[in-house]
């Protein structure tokens, strides 16, 4: 019997509404997001968004609370990495440690999920990913509000990857905030890139030069980390997302960077009337439910990034120990009845007996006492374990709201720069953040303080030093005083 399977993406632009039974497509809607609901990937208002996600599933009659959920990668990080192999029990923690060395970012802002394979001789391949806290408990908050529960999750450049069946290849997924390219080598993503655009009202001249950049760049980053195995000048380009439909434009890449263009076919049948590039990304949720591999040795294809925090939480080993004992007693007490009910028909036969039941009955209730005890115990454990769950979670909200603070400073520093001003350094110590970096000029420095200044975040703002560098740019470094 084919799955009812219900997925959702959401990006800054739309949801996106994809609902099959198996690989049969059932229903599909999308509904445009206004400015300011969701920006880069983080929701702003997650009131207005449940609502409208409400709106979508009552409007199409989908009544099914668990969703696959789908999410931009624009805030993700991921990491192949390779470790010595090691005992199953000695490999999360060997993880964690290379996670903590290789992802720039504190493992207690993210939430870590991995996929471990065999590789080489002696070495495990390790497929690292991760999310922050603060954009992945916003979107959950907003799923609640929603009243959906997700029981699996992924982002884009996952999603994609899945799709494309090549073992190796180059992908690019252009949507009206962000550009993904990803290099796929042997089934695994490596790297992934995701870019903010800097308008929603860019051109296609201007699109296609940064695409063009783009991907040059990211190649050229590609074949210096593995000289030995660069990627071949006859490895296709898929392409998904805005560029899918455009031919033009397909044609004018396939020519400035020398290899074909090839849009991502649809990865099943579906209605004619569907729009199938709109929806690619949630047929690559669909997969992840019902075909988990998809020519990747390392499986990162069946790699559920739903933090554990938010997955369902498994059968209580309490429940399942009780339910014998519960069944026992109720046959020892038909047991009874039925002895009861024997003896009034025959009583000389009951009296004879008497001695051998009474015996047993006494066995039966002190082992009925020993199941009391063990469940009290059971109890008093489960009220200690739930004090401490408590305890945990309180300090995990008074540090995620530090977290997300520090982490709006960040984005804010970051995402104010303009291009004519390159950040090259970010120090953070206590309520300051120390800015080195380029600009290229005076002006354009100034303007882009005066922006932090607006942004109503930093307390001071100070120019420690400014200096002309070799090639006419202005150094710079600034402090920033948080606080407020």
């Amino acid at each position: 019997m084919a799955r009812n399977i219900v997925t959702l993406y959401i990006d800054d632009t739309s949801l996106r509404l994809l609902a099959t039974s198996g690989k049969q497509v059932r229903k599909w809607a999308d509904v445009a997001l206004e400015p300011g609901l969701v920006k880069n990937a983080v929701v702003l208002k997650p009131q207005e968004v449940a609502t409208k996600i409400k709106q979508l599933l009552k409007t199409h009659n989908i009544s099914s609370k668990k969703v696959i959920l789908g999410i931009s990668g624009l805030n993700s990080l991921t990491r192949p990495v390779l470790l010595p192999q090691l005992p199953k029990d000695m490999l999360p923690e060997a993880v964690e440690r290379e996670a903590q060395r290789v992802i720039p970012v504190s493992m207690e802002q993210l939430y870590l999920s991995w996929k471990s394979s065999p590789a080489t001789e002696g070495k495990t391949l390790v497929f690292l990913a991760a999310t922050p806290r603060n954009v992945t408990d916003t979107i959950f908050h907003t799923l609640k509000l929603a009243g959906l529960k997700p029981v699996l999750m992924d982002t884009k450049p996952l999603l994609l990857t899945r799709i494309v069946k090549d073992r190796t290849a180059i992908i690019i997924d252009l949507q009206p905030a962000e550009l993904d390219i990803i290099i796929k080598v042997d089934g695994i993503p490596q790297p992934i890139r995701t870019i903010s655009l800097p308008s929603e009202n860019m051109t296609w001249h201007q699109k296609l030069a940064m695409i063009e950049r783009e991907i040059n760049r990211t190649i050229d980053f590609y074949n210096t980390d593995h000289k030995k195995n660069p990627l071949t000048p006859v490895l296709p380009i898929f392409v998904s997302g805005d560029l899918a439909g455009a031919a033009e434009q397909c044609e004018a890449i396939s020519h400035k960077l020398n290899r074909a263009v090839i849009p991502i076919p649809a990865p099943f049948e579906n209605p004619r009337s569907l729009n199938t590039g709109r929806y690619l990304l949630n047929m690559g949720l669909v997969l992840k439910k019902i075909v988990p591999l998809n020519g990747s040795s390392l499986s990162i294809s069946n790699l559920n990034l739903l933090p554990r925090a938010y997955q369902p939480e498994p059968i209580s080993l309490v429940r399942i120990t009780l339910m014998p004992s519960l069944i026992g007693i109720i046959c020892l007490f038909l047991f009874l009845v039925l002895t009861i009910r024997n003896a009034q028909v025959d009583i000389t036969d009951v009296r004879s007996q008497l001695g051998a039941t009474t015996q047993l009955l006494q066995q039966k209730l002190s082992k009925k006492q020993q199941l009391t005890d063990t469940i009290s115990r059971l109890e008093n454990e489960m009220k200690n374990i739930e004090k401490q769950r408590y305890n945990i979670e309180a300090a995990l909200a008074n540090f995620k709201m530090q977290g997300e603070r520090m982490n709006g400073d960040l984005e804010v520093t970051i995402n104010t720069a303009p291009e004519t001003v390159s950040l090259t350094e970010i120090l953070r110590t206590d309520s300051t953040f120390t800015i080195n970096g380029l600009a290229t000029s005076e002006e354009e420095l100034l303007s882009y303080l005066s922006e932090l200044d607006a942004s109503a975040r930093f307390r001071y703002i100070k120019i420690a030093s400014m200096s002309r560098a070799e090639n006419q740019m202005v150094r710079f470094n600034v402090t920033l005083t948080t606080g407020f």
